[in-house]
């Protein structure tokens, strides 16, 4: 009897331990079959200057269904706010980590870490970097021990090698250098999703189950990969996150959604009428709310006695967004059937035309 029970329980551990498993080992593939992205924030530090602690770069690994990835840098320069102050990502320690998963309002499966000297074994197995720089990149801080030297052109970098050229473009060209940054994560990342086993083994995601690390890193090195930089705005030399590209960014990786803002809406205004200045104020009052400004011009008469919006072929949804703040009796035209040779020509860079006809006010 007490030998039954003793398998009884061995088989009763054994169906929990492969449940348990089982269970772990689907949680990425169930996230992803509910149209859910599972994503994994990777923390890099450079270590030059040696003395700094903190990331000189976040890699947010965003794997999405229908096996799409993308990889969104994240320089450590990235301002955040942080308990009622602002502070850099790489000066914020976990406070700026969550508020960095607050900017992206979606929930992060866990926060790794790549140590310089994880990276130069990672470019080591993958048999150097390339870099491009179009310029030889020179920096040199004796007090701090950074002697930083890249020639220009095309070349393999080793480990140490490619640590000082990321280190040149995230800290010392004034402000990071997010086209150079694409690019030579834009070389590496083939090479790298081609090691799913070098991806487990130098990018450990901490808490996760060995299964579920598993299934995220094999469904990434099968996903169609794209790489992204973070939205950012350039304010003097401090870099804040840019919110409404952000979410722009989010929702068409992860809810494949995509929605339009005003200031990707360039409007050419005309004036039709004999009154003086109007295309002036009616471009006025558009900028100020939001709207880009392409020009401003007369039209081909000056006894229009109806206001038109003139639609350019493909750029529909623009118009309806400039149409919803426009007076009711401006009418909707588009350019083909109004006569583009009446306007002398589709204004350079006009996504639409607002041609003003006697009567038009906005309150300008």
């Amino acid at each position: 009897m007490r030998r039954l029970l003793l398998v009884a329980g061995a088989v009763l551990l054994g169906l929990g331990a492969a449940l348990f498993f089982a269970f772990t080992r689907s949680e990425v593939r169930r996230a992803l079959a509910q149209g859910e992205p599972v994503q994994v924030l990777v923390l890099l530090r450079t270590g030059i200057p040696a003395d700094e602690p903190g990331p000189d770069l976040a890699v947010l690994v965003s794997l999405l269904p229908q096996r799409r990835c993308a990889w969104i840098l994240i320089p450590g320069s990235l301002l955040l706010p942080q308990e009622g102050t602002w502070r850099t990502l790489k000066e914020g320690g976990t406070k700026a980590v969550e508020a960095l998963a607050a900017l992206w309002e979606l929930p992060i499966l866990c926060v790794g870490e790549l140590s310089p000297e994880a990276w130069d074994g990672l470019v080591q197995e993958l048999g150097g970097v390339v870099a491009r720089p179009e310029e030889r990149l020179v920096f040199q801080d004796p007090q701090r021990r950074v002697f930083l030297d890249v020639p220009a052109g095309e070349q393999l970098l080793d480990g140490p090698k490619s640590r000082e050229f990321l280190a040149y473009l995230l800290r010392y060209r004034g402000s990071p250098d997010l086209l150079g940054l694409s690019t030579f994560f834009g070389d590496l990342l083939p090479r790298l999703l081609g090691r799913p086993e070098l991806l487990r083994q130098t990018l450990v995601l901490p808490g996760v189950s060995p299964w579920a690390a598993r299934d995220f890193w094999e469904g990434v090195a099968r996903a169609q990969s794209r790489v992204e930089v973070l939205p950012l705005v350039a304010e003097d030399s401090r870099l804040m996150p840019d919110y409404v590209r952000i979410r722009k960014l989010r929702e068409a990786l992860a809810l494949g959604r995509t929605f339009l803002t005003r200031e990707e809406v360039r409007v050419f205004v005309a004036n039709g009428t004999r009154e003086r200045f109007l295309a002036t104020r009616t471009a006025a009052w558009l900028a100020a709310r939001g709207f880009a400004v392409a020009g401003v011009g007369a039209a081909d008469r000056m006894d229009y006695t109806r206001s038109f919006l003139l639609v350019r072929k493909g750029a529909e949804a623009k118009a309806e967004l400039l149409r919803a703040l426009l007076p009711r009796d401006v009418a909707v035209v588009a350019a083909e059937a109004f006569g583009v040779e009446r306007l002398g020509g589709w204004p350079e860079g006009a996504d639409v035309v607002l041609l003003l006809g006697v009567g038009f006010d906005v309150g300008t």
